[in-house]
């Protein structure tokens, strides 16, 4: 990950952190009401564009002028690609899908940057394509999920237009044929462009971490489209990984492709292994504290 993204995610954080209590209440309420009221409340709450204020003090302002700083840099020396290399002033290709953009649109939405949020905007909308010859290459399917559906559906939430769900959809669409393998769950890498999944060789070993930390943005593109395919596919892909035997709720950080079992001795809540347990929460959370993640 680059430094500028790290540091984007920093002012995002700061920038939380230093809102009124008004604000960190309304954004909190929207972030947990999923087990706070009922199925329709929390559409209902999700059917509303959410707006916020622009900065009101000196350490709001510092830091928003951090993000404006940052979001400046990029636009001068990568407008468009992934990322920027801060040091040589260089951009970074990865997924080439502009990350960086749908990455931070919706910090930029929540600091009231509008020149910014405006730019980022018009550029998912005329430029964001996952036809384009630029993704016409293997990608990780899991960095993929987390950060451009995410930061689709994310910003779709925050504002309601109808161009985010629409590219959203776009990539969902893709993403769905990386779970057509034989025990659900989704292949590790997918040429976009070409529609095509890298199947893993049948020996070969999972990041429990990938596999399991893909789950949240299928259901949530169900839940806003009414399609349920998506949802189907996070579903069976859970139900694979929770019906495996476990150490006290313990895995390994490795998964055999063949036989969707955990494989290794190796147990850690660092590299790998990490968000796996993160999203068990999560998704317990998403599910209405009914289905097993």
């Amino acid at each position: 990950m680059s430094h500028l993204i790290n540091c984007l995610r920093i002012y995002f954080l700061l920038f939380i952190y230093y809102c009124n209590s008004k604000q960190i209440d309304s954004l909190l309420c929207y972030k947990t009401s999923i087990h706070r009221c009922n199925r329709n409340e929390f559409e209902n709450q999700l059917s509303t564009a959410r707006t916020f204020s622009t900065p009101t003090n000196d350490r709001q302002i510092a830091v928003r002028d951090g993000m404006r700083h940052a979001w400046k840099a990029y636009r001068t020396y990568a407008w468009g690609y992934d990322e920027l290399e801060p040091i040589s002033k260089t951009p970074s290709v990865w997924f080439g899908l502009g990350c960086t953009i749908v990455d931070a649109i919706d910090t930029l939405y929540i600091m009231n940057m509008t020149e910014e949020y405006n730019q980022a905007r018009e550029w998912i909308k005329t430029s964001f394509n996952v036809d384009s010859t630029s993704v016409d290459k293997y990608n990780s399917h899991f960095e993929i999920t987390i950060r451009l559906l995410g930061g689709l559906l994310s910003i779709y939430h925050l504002t309601m237009d109808e161009i985010f769900l629409k590219r959203a959809t776009e990539l969902g669409d893709r993403l769905l044929l990386n779970f057509n393998s034989s025990t659900g769950l989704p292949y590790t890498e997918i040429n976009l462009k070409e529609n095509i999944t890298n199947p893993s060789p049948p020996t070969s070993e999972l990041s429990t971490a990938e596999v399991g930390t893909v789950q949240l943005e299928m259901r949530d593109l169900s839940r806003i489209t009414g399609d349920k395919k998506y949802e189907n596919a996070a579903d069976k892909s859970a139900a694979t990984l929770h019906n495996q035997a476990k150490n006290d709720g313990l895995v390994s950080i490795g998964i055999n492709s063949a036989t969707g079992k955990f494989s290794g001795p190796i147990i850690t809540f660092g590299a790998r292994g990490d968000s796996y347990y993160e999203y068990l929460l999560k998704q317990w959370l998403q599910t209405g504290q009914k289905r097993p993640s």
